[in-house]
This record gives C-alpha cells, sequence and structure tokens, in this order.
C-alpha cells in the first residue's frame, strides 16, 4: 500500500502480506497505522529481501502502535518532512504497542542481506515528541537476520524533548547462521557521523529489556547528550538448545566509533543498568562492558550464572510488567493472532493461531502464524498448506512431503500462558516409513515430548486421525509446539489439521510473585584481614524464601538456607566491592539486592609466577601510550605516582594537549609553582638478560632535574635527562634511551623523575618501551614488525602505536583504523581500511636496524573484494619495491612476500588499498617481517633434498633455474619447499586439500618471472597425504604431498 498524499490516512484493522515493503509513505505523509497485520513473503528473485513493514520518507506524522509483523525487515523512518507539523499533534512520532517476530535481512538464496532493524530512525533530527515504547520484538535464531533492533542514526530530539525510547522487550539478535562468529548487530545503538547538529542526539532509553543478544546488547556508538538508565540486559550465550554463540562481545558501551572530537561526542552516561554478560572475550566467559569503552558505565551485575534460565526469567518480567500496568502490545480487535496481556483462560481455550490452516485464505508455504525450519538441502516447500484430498474442516490443512528425502519442521511459539496443566492434540495422516513423523512439545519448562505419526490405513483417502499429548505443565509463560519430519525415502508425507493446545479442567495456578530482599553491611570501611556481617532483608507474598546467596561482584561467597539471613566473611582482597544478595523463593523465582559498597585497605604481597621465555622486540610496559583509560587522569592504568613534600598528586597527568605522539593521551609533569614527582611502574617476571629502555620526550628545560631513569634490576640505577625541546609545546618529539640494562633479579623499576623550581616547568612523555636486546643483530625466524598485532594501543585507534598512515588525494584520512569487528586473527584488535565512499589509502611502518639478509614479509588478511588494488607492500630495503596482492576472502588468510635482499638495515612494510566504490572493506593482522636463512644446495627440477630453509625470487641465481614443478622433501616433517617456474610475476595461492577435496591450509604468496622457490610450513599437518594445489599466472600446479615424523 502506497500513501501518496498529504490528507490524513489511518490504516486499521488490515492484514498485507508480500515480498516488498507492505506500506510506503511520502513526503509530508500524515499517517496512522494501527491494528494491522504485516506478513513478509520471501521474494521470488535470487539476491532480493524482503520488504519494509512500513517504510517512510519526510512524513509529518507517523504513529505506529498495536500491529504485528513478521519476516519483515522492519520500520525505517527515513527523515522527516520540513514543511511542519500537524495542527494539534504535540507527539508526531509514535512507535508503540507493536509486536515483531523475525526481523529478517536475509536476501533469497542467502546471496547477502540488507541491514534490517525491528526501527531505525535516519536522518529523523531535532524532533520533540519521539516516543519508542512497549514494543515486543522476538527474533528466533536462524530465521532472522537483524542488524541493530533499534538504531538512531544521525537522528535527534531536543534537549527539553529528547527521543524517548523506553518499556521495550527484544529478544534475541543473531547472525545467520546463529553459530555465525560475523556479527554487528545489538539490541540498540545509537550511531551516525557528522558535526554536533548532525549526530544523534539528546536521546533517553530507559527501562528496557535486550535479552540473547549477541555481539552487544546497547551501545552508544555516536552522538552527544544520549542517556541510558535502568535497563536490563541479559544474555546467556546460549540458545535454548545449548548450543553456544561464538558472536558475543560485551553488554554495554561508551565508545566513539567514528573518531569525532569532544565538540560532537560528549555527555553520554549509562547507570543503574542491571547487566549479565556471557562472552567468550570476557573474564570467566563474562563480559558486562566493553573493556576500554564503558569506564564510566554505572551497571548492577546479576550473578552467576546467567543461564538460558536467567533469559527466560527475563520473559516473566515482561509478562509482569504488561499485566500490572494494563497493557497490551500487538492488535486490539481481538483476532486469534494477537498476543494481549496475559488472560485469565477457561478450560478448552485454544491457544494456537491459525490451528485449521485457513487463515490465508489460499495454500502457502508460510501459513499465518506458523513458522518452518528445514535441515540440510531441504528446501522450504517441503512444508505447507493444500487442498488436497479434502481438509479436516475447512478448506487447508497442513502438509510435509517432497519426492525425494527431506527433513522439516512446522512450529509456533504460544505465549502469555498461565502456569497450569495443558493438551495439545491435532488431527493426521501419514504415509509412514518415515525416519521420524512426529508431534512435538518443548521449551515449556519441561523435557521434549513427542507423539509419533504413523501410516494411515487406506493413505491418502483413509479417515484422520487425533494424537494428543496430556499434562504438559507449563512454569515459564510460554510453550513450542510443532510438527517434525524426517523422510529418508521419496514419496513419505504427513497431513495435519485441527490444532489445539488447551488448558486441562482446573483453574491454572496465578503467576508467581517475585520475592524481595535488601542487604545491609556491618561496615562500609575495612582493613584487610577483619571480617564484616552481610545482613539480607527478606520477605515472599505468596510464599516463603527457600534460600539466600551473597555475592562479592560475580563471586558467590556463601549462602543461607533459614532465617536470619545473615554471613560472616573476610575478604581476601583489597578494594572497593559490590556485594549483593541474591534471594529465591519457593516456586525458584529469584530477586537480587541493590549493591552495597565496601572499600577494604592494606596491604596485599603477590606471588611471583614463574618467568616466561621472552621474545625479542615484545614490549613489558603496562599501557605504554597512556591510553588504555580513554580519557585523562592522574593515575593512568599500570603506573604509580610518587610526590615531594608539598606537591600534589596533579603535578603527573594525562592529557591530550597539545597532541600525543600516538594514540590520544601522553604523560606529563607540570604545576604552576615548584613540584616533585616521579612517575613510574615495576616490571615483573623479566627473565635474565639485556634490556633497552627507551621513550619519547618533550621538555621545557630549566629544572633541577628532569630524567628517565631505571632501578631495582640487579645493577645501579641509570638516568638519561631530557632536556628543552626547540618549538616548545610544538616542537618535535625525541627519543631517549638507555640501553644494555643487565636483568639478573626477575624485575626491574621504570620511571620519569621531576624537580622544578620554577612556575611553568614541564615534559611529556609517551611510547615508552622495556624491550630485550637482540644478540649480534636480528635473530633468525624473530618478527621485527612492532605492534604487529595491532594490541598495544589496548582500544581501538586510528593511529595505532609504531603505524603510520598516507591517504590518497581527497581520501579521508579515517579510512585506516584498528577495531574488534568480527575478530582479530590473534589478540583483541586488527587493522581496517573501509570508507562508505571511494578511498586511497596506505598504512606501513618503517622497520629499521636490521642485519642485512634474506626476509620474508608476512599478513593475515580478510578481504571484501571489488577494491582496484589491495596490496602488501615491501619498500626501500635496498631494492625495488615488492607487492603481493589480497584478494577478496572472508576467512583469514596469509599473504607473503618472500625473499627479499635488505641491504641497508631497514624495510618498510605495508599495507594498500584504493577502492573505487563505498564499501569494500580489508581487515589485516599479524604482520611479520623475519630473516630467513639463505643456505641453499643447488637442486634440479627433480626432487631433492634441501638443507635448511629455501630462498625465493630474488635469490633464486643461488640456486639451479626451475624448469618443472616440484615439492622437496616429498616426504616432508616440518616443512617443504615448491620449486616453480612462472611465466610473469604476481600472486600465486597455495592450497592443501585433503583426500575429501576440504582445504586444510590456504597461503597466498608472490612470485617472480621465472624461477621460483616458495618454503612452506607444515609442523601443524597432521600424518598423511595431502593434496597440493598451486594456481598462478599462467599456471596451475598439483601434486600429492605426503606428511611422515
Amino acid at each position: 500500500m502506497r500513501i501518496a498524499t498529504t490528507e490524513p490516512v489511518q490504516l486499521v484493522n488490515c492484514t498485507l502480506a508480500g515480498a516488498g515493503d507492505l506500506i510506503v509513505s511520502g513526503e509530508g505523509a500524515n499517517l496512522i497505522v494501527r491494528n494491522c497485520r504485516g506478513y513478509g513473503l520471501e521474494p521470488s528473485r535470487t539476491g532480493v529481501g524482503r520488504g519494509r513493514f512500513v517504510n517512510s520518507y519526510r512524513a509529518r506524522r507517523l504513529w505506529i502502535e498495536h500491529n504485528y509483523f513478521e519476516q519483515t525487515s522492519g520500520l525505517n523512518i527515513d527523515r522527516w518532512s520540513t514543511s511542519g507539523g500537524v495542527a494539534g499533534v504535540g507527539q508526531p512520532l509514535l512507535v508503540r504497542y507493536n509486536q515483531a517476530r523475525n526481523i529478517d535481512g536475509r536476501w533469497r538464496g542467502n546471496q547477502g542481506s540488507t541491514r534490517a532493524s525491528f526501527v531505525i530512525l535516519n536522518t529523523v533530527r531535532s524532533l520533540p515528541g519521539v516516543e519508542i515504547s512497549y514494543n515486543e520484538v522476538r527474533n528466533t535464531a536462524n530465521q532472522s537476520l537483524v542488524e541493530d533492533n533499534i538504531n538512531l542514526y544521525a537522528s535527534s530530539g531536543t534537549s527539553s524533548s529528547p527521543i524517548r525510547v523506553h518499556n521495550n522487550f527484544v529478544f534475541g539478535a543473531y547472525p545467520f547462521p546463529a553459530t555465525g562468529t560475523g556479527y554487528t548487530g545489538t539490541g540498540m545503538t545509537t550511531d551516525g557521523n557528522g558535526n554536533a547538529s548532525e549526530v544523534t542526539a539528546f536521546v533517553e532509553a530507559y527501562e528496557n529489556q535486550f535479552v540473547s543478544t549477541c555481539n552487544a546488547a546497547m551501545n552508544i556508538a555516536a552522538g552527544h547528550d544520549i542517556y541510558y538508565h535502568d535497563n536490563r540486559l541479559v544474555t546467556s550465550g546460549l540458545l535454548a538448545d545449548g548450543t553456544r554463540l561464538p558472536s558475543t562481545w560485551a553488554g554495554t558501551s561508551i565508545f566513539n566509533y567514528y573518531k569525532l572530537p569532544g565538540n560532537v561526542f560528549f555527555n553520554n552516561r549509562v547507570e543503574r543498568t542491571v547487566v549479565g554478560y556471557m562472552s567468550k572475550g570476557g573474564q570467566n566467559g563474562r563480559q558486562d562492558v566493553s573493556p576500554g569503552a564503558c569506564a564510566s558505565c554505572a551497571v548492577e551485575a546479576l550473578p552467576n550464572p546467567v543461564t538460558v534460565d536467567t533469559e527466560r526469567g527475563e520473559d516473566v518480567r515482561w509478562q509482569q510488567k504488561l499485566q500490572q500496568r494494563n497493557i497490551t502490545v500487538g492488535p486490539e480487535d481481538g483476532d486469534e493472532d494477537t498476543t494481549p496481556s496475559v488472560p485469565a483462560p477457561s478450560t478448552g481455550s485454544n491457544y494456537v493461531v491459525n490451528p485449521s490452516f485457513d487463515a490465508d485464505g489460499r495454500g502457502t508455504e508460510s501459513p499465518t502464524g506458523w513458522q518452518t525450519w528445514t535441515g540440510n538441502g531441504t528446501g522450504t516447500n517441503a512444508s505447507y498448506t493444500e487442498t488436497y484430498p479434502t481438509a479436516r474442516t475447512g478448506t487447508y490443512h497442513g502438509t510435509h512431503y517432497r519426492p525425494g528425502s527431506y527433513e522439516v519442521y512446522t512450529y509456533q511459539t504460544l505465549r502469555n500462558l498461565p502456569a497450569g496443566q495443558y493438551t495439545l492434540r491435532a488431527w493426521v495422516k501419514g504415509a509412514g516409513g518415515q525416519n521420524a513423523a512426529q508431534m512435538r512439545v518443548m521449551n515449556y519448562g519441561g523435557s521434549q515430548r513427542t507423539v509419533s505419526i504413523g501410516a494411515t490405513n487406506g493413505g491418502v483417502s483413509g479417515n484422520w486421525t487425533q494424537v494428543e499429548i496430556r499434562d504438559i505443565a507449563v512454569s515459564k509463560g510460554e510453550c513450542e509446539i510443532g510438527f517434525y519430519s524426517n523422510a529418508g525415502g521419496g514419496g513419505q508425507w504427513i497431513y495435519f489439521d485441527d490444532v489445539e493446545f488447551v488448558a486441562q479442567s482446573g483453574t491454572p495456578a496465578v503467576p508467581n510473585v517475585f520475592p524481595k530482599v535488601g542487604l545491609s553491611a556491618t561496615v562500609n570501611n575495612l582493613t584487610l584481614g577483619n571480617s564484616l556481617t552481610l545482613t539480607a532483608n527478606t520477605g515472599d507474598s505468596d510464599g516463603s524464601i527457600r534460600k539466600v546467596e551473597f555475592y562479592s561482584g560475580t563471586t558467590k561467597i556463601g549462602e543461607k538456607t533459614s532465617a536470619p539471613y545473615q554471613l560472616s566473611w573476610k575478604p581476601v582482597g583489597i578494594g572497593t566491592l559490590s556485594l549483593t544478595a541474591v534471594a529465591t523463593d519457593d516456586d525458584g523465582a529469584t530477586t537480587t539486592s541493590s549493591a552495597v559498597t565496601v572499600t577494604v585497605v592494606g596491604t596485599v604481597v603477590l606471588p611471583t609466577p614463574s618467568a616466561p621465555a621472552p621474545s625479542t622486540g615484545s614490549n613489558y610496559v603496562v599501557n605504554p601510550s597512556f591510553d588504555a583509560d580513554g580519557r585523562g587522569t592522574e593515575s593512568p592504568t599500570g603506573w604509580q605516582t610518587w610526590t615531594g613534600n608539598g606537591t600534589g598528586t596533579n603535578a603527573s597527568y594525562t592529557e591530550t594537549y597539545p597532541t600525543a605522539r600516538t594514540g590520544t593521551y601522553h604523560g606529563t609533569h607540570y604545576r604552576p609553582g615548584s613540584y616533585e614527582v616521579y612517575t613510574y611502574q615495576t616490571l615483573r617476571n623479566l627473565p635474565a638478560g639485556q634490556y633497552t629502555l627507551r621513550a619519547w620526550v618533550k621538555g621545557a628545560g630549566g629544572q633541577n632535574a628532569a630524567q628517565m631513569l631505571v632501578k631495582n634490576y640487579g645493577g645501579s640505577q641509570r638516568t638519561v635527562s631530557i632536556g628543552a625541546t626547540n618549538g616548545g609545546v610544538s616542537g618535535n618529539w625525541t627519543q631517549v634511551e638507555i640501553r644494555d640494562i643487565t636483568v639478573s633479579k626477575g624485575e626491574c623499576e621504570i620511571g620519569f623523575y621531576s624537580n622544578a623550581d620554577g612556575g611553568g616547568q614541564w615534559i611529556y612523555f609517551d611510547d615508552v618501551e622495556f624491550v630485550a636486546q637482540t644478540s649480534g643483530g636480528t635473530s633468525e625466524g624473530s618478527n621485527t614488525v612492532l605492534n604487529a598485532s595491532f594490541d598495544d594501543n589496548l582500544f581501538p585507534t586510528q593511529t595505532p602505536s609504531r603505524w603510520s598512515t598516507t591517504p590518497g588525494n581527497g581520501s579521508s584520512d579515517n579510512a585506516d583504523y584498528t577495531e574488534i569487528y568480527p575478530g582479530a586473527h590473534s589478540g583483541l584488535y586488527h587493522a581496517t581500511h573501509y570508507r562508505p565512499e571511494a578511498y586511497e589509502v596506505y598504512t606501513y611502518q618503517m622497520v629499521s636496524g636490521l642485519a642485512d639478509g634474506t626476509y620474508t614479509l608476512r599478513v593475515w588478511a580478510k578481504c571484501s573484494g571489488g577494491q582496484n588494488t589491495v596490496q602488501l607492500q615491501a619498500r626501500n630495503y635496498g631494492g625495488a619495491a615488492r607487492t603481493a596482492n589480497i584478494g577478496a576472502n572472508n576467512n583469514w588468510t596469509q599473504i607473503e612476500i618472500s625473499g627479499i635482499q635488505v641491504t641497508n638495515g631497514q624495510c618498510e612494510v605495508g599495507v594498500y588499498s584504493k577502492a573505487g566504490a563505498g564499501g569494500q572493506w580489508l581487515y589485516f593482522d599479524d604482520v611479520e617481517l623475519v630473516r630467513v636463512q639463505n643456505s641453499f644446495s643447488a637442486v634440479s627440477s627433480s626432487n631433492s633434498t634441501v638443507s635448511g630453509l629455501s630462498v625465493t625470487g630474488a635469490e633464486s641465481n643461488v640456486a639451479a633455474s626451475v624448469t618443472e614443478f616440484s615439492v622437496f622433501p616429498n616426504p616432508a616433517n616440518v616443512q617443504t619447499t615448491i620449486a616453480a617456474p612462472f611465466e610473469q610475476a604476481g600472486s600465486v595461492t597455495i592450497s592443501i586439500l585433503n583426500l575429501q577435496g576440504q582445504e586444510i591450509a590456504h597461503y597466498v604468496q608472490s612470485v617472480v618471472s621465472g624461477s621460483n622457490y616458495l618454503p612452506l610450513s607444515t609442523a601443524n599437518l597432521p600424518i598423511g597425504n595431502y593434496v597440493l594445489r598451486v594456481a598462478g599466472p599462467g599456471h596451475n600446479y598439483t601434486k600429492r604431498l605426503v606428511i611422515s615424523r
């Protein structure tokens, strides 16, 4: 339906179904959509996605309330009319009391996807009276693909009337398939680039529930004056069947995704938010707030464990909220597919939507109210409604059938069920002979139950038979019912009709009232070694208390099963503790108290773990670039401060002025008067050996002392002075260094000391390193690239430590940056090249201090493909520039340039992208420049044995000319070498496959015209036989590879 008028229009009690947009409104629309239903159908063309329920452009008034829509790509509210509002309408934009099921951005054939949201506000700016409230959104894993369920993109309210997002219930945000590892969706996100008047602003989001959301629940990624408070964020990281969701990250975060200045990204808060978020990236599998991106977030942690049952408890809480506030979500006109507030059921009332499959008035593969799951290789057309041969009642019945083998499940979830006993029954026919043909009930609070559907006497013309499952004890407010078929042979079928789910005789139980609990402590300040007493005050209006558990943070410290609920506890560490009590009633319902804060002071002696084996170039300094806190602070992470008499702690701090050397912050010593201060840290678990301390500094000059120093390492204290910088604060950073520090006692103290008598004297320090020295030049095989995995800064940044950027003409300087999404190759962060428009960028590092010799450059990469050029590059090493192309690949693939002959002690390594269109991306991580041995026996074109590693490309003059493709040694142990001739230079793809044709390893290497020797590690391959394939310019080679040890 298209609204092409500015006159008032109301769509009420309508039912719309289609593959495209269901409701479209144009410029100046004055539209109300109420009590309507929308059903998104699968498009008929491959590569096309489902449409929106409402797609609005520049409306003047838009009210969307009390609707139900499923399998659509949601609500798109694009911009707002500049021609003025509607007279007498104080709230021009309302989205409330709606039910949405399975927001679905997938394209037919799974050939792509649309970034779909339950609701997205796109560039709706400075609009007062916006409200998104009391909506219920449920997305089922593997049947939906939502990005941000609620996305506010470059949209804003006003300071006096913010956009209000409140009392919404969102269950589910998953990649497709749900077990995928890459996902950027959330429960809710503020988004958008621009200046302060263009970005998302003036938003208040409160009393929402976001449950089972992969990646994140609530993010503030852009904007200003955004206030999240009193929300509940619960994710177990599991599906109901126990399947783990690998793409979870953190419950909430505040992070400046677009790297905008402080006058654009500011005044954003997360407060009084209850969080329980399980994530493989967090400590003990839990990560309530994003590390380094939520320092100011005030959250209350749910006690462990956070499980699927915890998520179900949130659903119960939502239903109770609706009941207590007498609110109905979904259509109000009484048709069967609404889900109003919890009714008082009468015996015999049927809770099934579209039980006789006649609601659509036609045969369909997606009958109203029902959903379909199919097994591998089965199309959605294995489940449908039809008239043949006849329905039991009405016109249509449900069918499972394909002429070949198939697996299919047709089901629906019944919600808002009062606790009690129920019966599921249906009328069926069956061909017989299937591996399984069943009616099922599950997810009701008990174990799955089934009844088989057998062969019908008389086949399709035989009599309908009723099957039944009784005594279903519903305790969690919902239940999933369905029909499952697994047919190994062709022509096997079942029919099903007149499905009932009814309460058995007797009044269902009244919903349980949650217990109440408060916590108090005898003291709020405690000296380590002493005990305190915790007292929980509890009550349960409709029963009794079963137990009270006491928690410090997420760690359980005790439990009491009878009154008085008191616990005497002795803390074992110092710091500020957040203590809670969890009361469980006789029905298993739990309530968590408000947190009580207790501060413990004293001294803790920590054991020193055994020292690890150091690697050359590894930096032992914690927070070396002073960026870990994400803000200016007097107590930067990892560092301590000592002050002389009369000097305050504010003489040492981190700041952005005038600029850091890398990242955002640097360390500073400064007071307008005289001061004495020492900023230091102790490095522990250092293997004995020679080390170098270095840092980049600036100084005012004139102090009594301004020094970098090292001490307590097993030798005498050593210092280097920090002098006056030419150009003052605007001058260049200078590196100071202390070499040959012989560590013999496993630890070392490093720091910066200032003693200034006159006012206005200062030093700045940044990028501090304490690294093991090499012995005799570059080690064989050691990586010479610094910050090779882009993790040194400890947070996402456009200026990763040690790396430089050159943008192309007209390109934004934020086309390269580090990020977490969608997962690094190793560590936490990887580098990215990306812009929504065309761009050109080069990210590089000059590696110096190299011993002359032969090197190999490698990088792990993923790439969208489609760019004009994407390359790994090696330059300025004493020879011609070398490149290796990086092709499209959604998996991490190693790209390599071998045979780099360094003759001048340095090599510039970098990654270059030139994209002619927006949206093309490159991820890269774990950059290596390693020296290889260059001893090589002359070889013939046949298989031979090589002493040591092989040489490639430019070194081919020391080896025999290659005329044939060969692999040696073969059989191989931990390494083999590929010898191959190519007519022209370029990149080759090396694949190792098992004998079933599955790819085990994948590499990309550069080759030169003529003879090439390509070293290949086989250390991680199990013993056995493989197929080795090499595809390159003008040639494709294949050979059997044998691994034996």
